[in-house]
């Protein structure tokens, strides 16, 4: 009986991937902002993708 390999994904490939599939972006907060923040995410058991979308459904009410 033949056993199947077991393959991995390479960390290339997935970088190529998600440089393909994703657009990021980074932004400076003071602390005490960055701690809010953190606090929320964790509150609500979000990532910070959900934090700006739910953000960006507020403002454009």
């Amino acid at each position: 009986m033949e056993t199947k390999r077991k393959t991995h994904t390479s960390t290339t490939v997935k970088r190529r991937y998600n440089q393909k599939a994703y657009k990021s972006f980074t932004v400076q907060v003071k602390p005490e902002l960055a701690a809010r923040i953190r606090a929320y995410k964790e509150k609500e058991s979000i990532s910070m993708a959900e934090l700006l979308s739910r953000a960006l459904d507020v403002l454009e009410k």
